[in-house]
């Protein structure tokens, strides 16, 4: 039994005790808040089928929340329409903590910049409570590729603009893409695909000539040679690939991507049920088998992150990255 839980039991041990128990009344205690939360099971909203490697970290989580909460925390999952499916069913919910959801750049960032008719505003309507995970995203190229660093590709591409191609599977990729040539000032022959299979069997092959992936499912590839790491464009190397270095050292200081989920709630939420959901996420986290996990399947770690440095990340992210979303418009018409 965790302290939390026992806490519970002594609490309700208590309100029993306590005269208009019977009633659901507690003494100073308004009738909508009577209930001690979590009094029964979470539903956490995950917008990815089951069985990738950020399904299987969301359910770790998720089982290490609810020893914390005392209560089970159950994925759901609920993929499609870029977090769209998730979103809403999160909102349409009672705002009561007993639906939670996993946050991500498509649901914060990407979908508000590039969808005008949303139905949804991420800061207004939705919450962040704390973080799960962070991994950097990575350029690769093919493994009998001809460029070996970073510096080679901006070479080339600054030499004969347009020559080398850019390849990447998501929108938060394709932004990421656009503004690392932008800081470079080269031009990549962009080239998008809807998932990453077929992007990493192009690069393999060499129809492709880098492009822009999460670590965690390119790390086989790196492993068996198909695909060669050439930087990752997080703040520090990846604890998975240590040799590569980062963007910045590599040369281009500015440009940094990583990409990452946090738990989210609806904005209407209680205060009291927001920060106990932000302490137990916060203490699962710190489980010695998430952080293998996230380092060993996925190259990822842990977002260390409280709900308000997490909203401070998206408005930060969306400064950063409307012209290039108004630029990808422009491009689409």
């Amino acid at each position: 039994m965790t302290r939390r839980s026992r806490i519970r039991l002594l609490a309700l041990a208590l309100a029993v005790s306590l005269p208009g128990w019977a009633d659901g009344w507690i003494p100073g205690v308004g009738a909508a808040h009577a209930e001690i939360w979590p009094s029964r099971p979470i539903r956490f909203l995950v917008p990815l089928g089951p069985g990738s490697s950020s399904d299987s970290s969301a359910r770790l989580l998720a089982r290490f929340a609810g020893e914390e909460l005392g209560q089970p925390v159950v994925v759901e999952n609920r993929p499609g329409a870029d977090s769209l499916v998730a979103v809403q069913a999160l909102l349409s919910a009672p705002a009561d903590g007993y639906s939670i959801l996993m946050i991500s750049p498509s649901s914060m960032i990407i979908n508000p910049l590039i969808n005008a008719s949303l139905s949804y505003e991420p800061l207004r309507d939705l919450r962040p409570v704390a973080g799960m995970m962070r991994v950097g995203a990575l350029l690769v190229t093919g493994g009998q590729s001809r460029f070996h660093t970073l510096a080679d590709v901006l070479a080339e591409a600054k030499q004969a603009p347009g020559a080398v191609s850019m390849g990447s599977y998501s929108a938060y990729y394709r932004l990421g893409a656009l503004r690392m040539q932008q800081i470079a000032q080269v031009t990549f022959n962009q080239v998008t695909y809807k998932t990453a299979a077929p992007l990493q069997a192009d690069v393999i092959g060499g129809a492709v000539d880098v492009a822009l992936v999460d670590i965690g499912g390119a790390m086989p590839l790196i492993a068996s040679g198909k695909l060669r790491p050439l930087a990752v464009a997080s703040k520090a190397r990846s604890r998975a690939l240590p040799a590569v270095p980062t963007v910045a050292e590599a040369g281009l200081k500015q440009f940094e991507m990583s990409g990452w989920t946090a738990i989210g709630v609806a904005a209407k939420t209680p205060e009291n049920v927001a920060q106990s959901l932000e302490a137990a996420v916060t203490k699962a986290m710190k489980r010695p088998e998430y952080i293998r996990f996230l380092t060993e399947n996925m190259g990822a770690d842990v977002f260390a992150a409280s709900g308000k440095e997490v909203g401070a990340l998206v408005e930060a992210e969306i400064t950063h990255y409307r012209p290039f979303a108004q630029q990808l418009q422009a491009a689409q018409r």
